[in-house]
């Protein structure tokens, strides 16, 4: 355990204790990840603050039951997951979220990355470009844009999100290798080669 760990170990112990200045600095060091992470997965801003709210609720609430020697990060996020899972079985809304795995360079890429190095009309290309894609992420299944999210938006490692989701790691890999041909075979569906969008798209 690092200095970092061991500081916010101490804070979560403070937690516990209802020590309410820990809280607020608990909550303020998770709120923004927590948020982002739900309003990736859900597309909806009132409804990403309202289960950021309810994650901090639960967490608090069960906080006793966390292991001090895990990564309370992943343990949020689990939390915040869940919720947002649940939420989207109840709603079936659309999200977006996409972005390159670094870690694989046998996948399929999309130029969704826009470099602040780049020529105006370069940028706006990337731009436009992410965008279309962004339309094409919502077609997925909510299970696929949750593992997409969670490995190319939070950098969790397969490892951390078999465990987050509570599934096994094939899972995990066999739902990254099915969205990643999905996204493939939809945006060459309707994007055409040249990178221009094939009918109103």
């Amino acid at each position: 355990m690092d200095d970092g760990q061991r500081d916010e170990a101490a804070l979560i112990l403070r937690c516990r204790e209802g020590d309410s200045d820990a809280i607020r600095q608990l909550v303020g060091l998770y709120e923004g990840p927590v948020f982002h992470l739900v309003w990736r997965l859900t597309g909806n801003i009132e409804d990403a603050r309202d289960l950021t709210q309810e994650t901090f609720v639960r967490t608090l609430r069960t906080l006793d039951r966390f292991d001090i020697a895990r990564p309370f990060r992943n343990w949020i996020f689990r939390i915040a997951s869940n919720l947002a899972i649940d939420h989207l079985r109840r709603r079936r809304v659309r999200t977006v979220s996409i972005d390159v795995d670094e870690d694989d360079a046998t996948q399929w890429r999309a130029p969704i990355l826009v470099d602040p190095r780049e020529l105006p009309d370069e940028r706006h290309e990337q731009t436009w470009l992410s965008e279309r894609l962004g339309k094409i992420v919502e077609m997925l299944p909510d299970d696929y844009r949750m593992v997409i999210h969670l490995r190319h938006r939070e950098q969790l490692s397969y490892e951390e999100i078999a465990e987050l989701l509570e599934i096994p790691l094939g899972t995990v890999k066999a739902r990254l290798h099915r969205a990643h041909h999905r996204l493939r075979d939809l945006w060459l569906r309707i994007v055409s080669p040249d990178g221009s969008p094939d009918g109103d798209f």
